[in-house]
């Protein structure tokens, strides 16, 4: 009678026992499915975020940029994009093209940010809305050169319809190289002569500009180029204002225009200027030259000050590489050529040669005393001396005579080029001052060395 109870409780632990190792195996394969899985199938890595080149207004995206990350150890989402540019070239494009497009906000992210880049900005805004003047032609740009590092480029700008005033300076900017960013714009500067004459067209709109904000002072670079640009155009005084006579005679300076009038010199188009900075007083400067005319391609030197007040100045002048290479091209012939020597007592005068037995002024001569008349015009209180010589040939009464017939011919080629008179002083020297031997060492004739004796010598410093 008891039997059936005994059975049903025999079977109910075996049912409770197999129910607890079936729920072991589901949970098993639960948790270690997704171990199997990483163990076995690595997941996809994340997409690359879609990065897109900056467009302009209407046109197609630059191809010489591309977009990176600010802070490349931050986390990828919260990365502020800036463009980078992997060559001057490729900045000085996407420049222009916003410039031309009048995307100025795009120009002011590619310009590092300082207290003077905003007004600079609206002023570049100004100068391509409201003055009449546009982007220049297909090539824009024009290497002003480099200062420790920084390169300069004018903006070349041309009116934008016929009424328009030409552009009367330029508008730089100055571009760097960026660490692990590319090429930038350090900040952009002005010619004071384009702010004179932009403010004066903005006054006319009833629109003010501040001139003191968007002026710097002129740094080595400038001067270098300021120099060079007055003696290529014959501005004597304006050059003499930013150089040191004691440095710079006013005899070197005369030399120098000489060779740079007679070789149709100018400012290199590649790299014409190069700065140094020595300390934050003293710099040196390298300028490129070329001369089509002798196919010639020459640097002159300027060492450069600061004064006390901040204003650089040209303490030195180094063109000697110049000159002889100039002498060297150009020289040769019945008449010996170099516009500039050292004088035995010290310092240097400019030399005009003649030929052997005449006191008649060579063409060559007639053009340098040209040149040297517009500097003495430049300055009425200089006062100059001139020194007749001769070779040794012939008597010394003779070349007594020659010597002081050549000084005259030269007083008189002065006077007519409108010098005072009171301004000019003849000496004749006859052979007594040579400055090269008539004689080699073994005797015999030295008909160079007479040609170079065959002179007048101006000097502008005594």
């Amino acid at each position: 009678m008891n039997r059936p109870a005994a059975t049903g409780s025999t079977h109910t632990p075996i049912l409770v026992f197999a129910g607890i190792v079936g729920l072991s195996v589901v949970f098993f394969f639960i948790f270690s499915a997704g171990s199997f899985g990483k163990r076995d199938d690595p997941p996809a890595p994340a997409p690359a975020p879609v990065v897109r080149k900056p467009s302009l207004p209407g046109g197609p995206s630059a191809p010489s940029t591309a977009s990176i990350p600010a802070n490349p150890g931050e986390t990828p989402a919260g990365i502020p994009q800036v463009n980078a540019f992997a060559s001057p070239e490729a900045l000085l494009s996407e420049l222009a093209a916003r410039l031309t497009a009048g995307d100025f906000a795009s120009v002011e992210k590619l310009t590092a940010a300082s207290d003077s880049t905003t007004p600079r900005i609206a002023f570049l805004k100004h100068l391509l809305t409201d003055c009449g003047w546009r982007v220049a032609g297909a090539n824009p740009w024009a290497d002003a050169g480099s200062i420790t590092g920084v390169s300069r480029r004018e903006l070349k700008l041309e009116p934008s319809s016929p009424g328009s005033a030409k552009p009367a300076g330029t508008a730089m900017a100055d571009i760097e190289r960026v660490s692990g960013a590319g090429w930038k714009v350090k900040s952009w500067r002005f010619s004071p002569a384009l702010i004179a004459q932009a403010t004066a067209l903005l006054t006319t709109k009833s629109i003010a500009v501040s001139a003191p904000a968007l002026t710097d002072p002129p740094d080595p670079l400038d001067q270098a180029r300021h120099f060079l640009t007055n003696v290529l155009g014959h501005d004597f005084k304006a050059a003499r204002s930013i150089t040191e006579a004691a440095g710079v005679t006013h005899e070197k300076l005369a030399g120098m225009c000489i060779v740079f009038e007679e070789g149709e010199y100018r400012i290199a188009a590649t790299r014409p200027v190069v700065v140094t900075a020595g300390t934050a007083d003293s710099a040196w400067a390298i300028v490129k030259v070329r001369s089509d005319k002798e196919n010639l391609d020459s640097e002159v030197g300027l060492e450069m000050q600061r004064t006390a007040a901040g204003e650089w100045r040209i303490h030195a002048l180094d063109f000697n590489n110049m000159l002889e290479s100039y002498v060297k091209a150009s020289g040769g012939g019945a008449v010996f050529y170099s516009p500039l020597v050292k004088s035995a007592k010290g310092g240097e005068s400019i030399v005009l040669y003649f030929e052997f037995d005449k006191a008649e002024l060579h063409p060559r001569a007639l053009h340098q005393l040209d040149i040297i008349s517009s500097l003495l015009k430049s300055d009425p209180a200089r006062k100059m001396r001139i020194t007749g010589h001769t070779d040794a040939l012939g008597s010394d009464d003779y070349n007594a005579r020659l010597s002081a017939s050549r000084a005259r011919n030269v007083h008189a080629r002065l006077l007519e080029l409108g010098v005072a008179a009171t301004q000019i002083e003849t000496i004749g020297f006859g052979n007594k001052a040579p400055l090269d031997a008539d004689k080699r060492a073994d005797g015999t004739d030295n008909p160079e060395g007479r040609s170079r004796n065959r002179r007048t010598e101006i000097y502008l410093d005594f």
